[in-house]
């Protein structure tokens, strides 16, 4: 007890917490409680014609960064089409095009930012592009000109491909988002619709965005029989 006595009046020991600073830590930790909730975002997405959203891509662009895959993702040419249609992956990943038709494809992409130009290969030969930048890489065949396929890479780790509306994304932090939607059926498939929101501790976060969709992907029709080389026992 003496030693307590004899402590100076300022040493931690004799220091007593006030009402004020009660106050002032119970708020402090009200708002790192707050900052802390995740949010969730609702998308509705408008077609003006009531169209079937197939093949909608919904990305959530945002502060973090977009984490390449470490995996090539495949894009096959069989029977003269490509397949999938649609590939979706992150800026600097690889893409991997494979032949499984038994003649020659010369594939190629005059995308911005995602140029490339494959001559003439066959199978079993592979090829590997990378795709650096974010937005859509159309791919076409220079000898068969129907042949079509679209690559929606994205910027950050929250995409979706989806087939109905609304969209949710959940277990997000307060800040500033960019919603980007884009699909094969926009008249210009190069756009992707952008929308730019705060997402606010408190407030109910949600979005609508209109679309104007073809009934079907634009492109050539194939021939049911051509007088491509190929067919004519021809190395194409």
């Amino acid at each position: 007890m003496q030693l307590l006595n004899n402590l100076h009046p300022l040493s931690p020991a004799r220091r007593r917490i006030t009402p004020s600073q009660i106050i002032c830590s119970i708020f402090c930790g009200i708002l790192l409680c707050s900052s802390a909730v995740a949010l969730e975002l609702t998308i509705h997405l408008n077609e003006k014609k009531n169209l079937p959203l197939d093949g909608t891509i919904v990305e959530l662009a945002g502060p973090g960064p977009v984490t390449a895959s470490q995996k090539a993702h495949v894009i096959n040419q069989i029977d003269k089409d490509f397949d999938p249609l649609i590939s979706v992956v992150p800026k600097g990943s690889t893409i991997l095009l494979l032949n499984d038709d038994s003649f020659k494809h010369h594939i190629y992409s005059l995308s911005k930012g995602n140029q490339f130009d494959i001559p003439l290969f066959s199978k079993p030969s592979q090829q590997e592009v990378m795709l650096n930048n974010h937005g859509i890489v159309k791919l076409g065949c220079n000898i068969h000109d129907w042949m079509i396929a679209y690559i929606y890479v994205n910027e950050g780790d929250l995409v979706k491909e989806v087939s109905g509306s609304p969209v949710m994304f959940t277990g997000l932090a307060a800040g500033e988002y960019e919603v980007r939607v884009w699909n094969p059926r926009f008249r210009n498939t190069k756009r992707i619709v952008r929308h730019s929101l705060t997402m606010v501790n408190g407030q109910p976060n949600e979005i609508t965005v209109d679309l104007r969709l073809r009934k079907s992907v634009h492109k050539k029709t194939k021939p049911a029989t051509s007088a491509y080389p190929e067919e004519k026992g021809g190395n194409y």
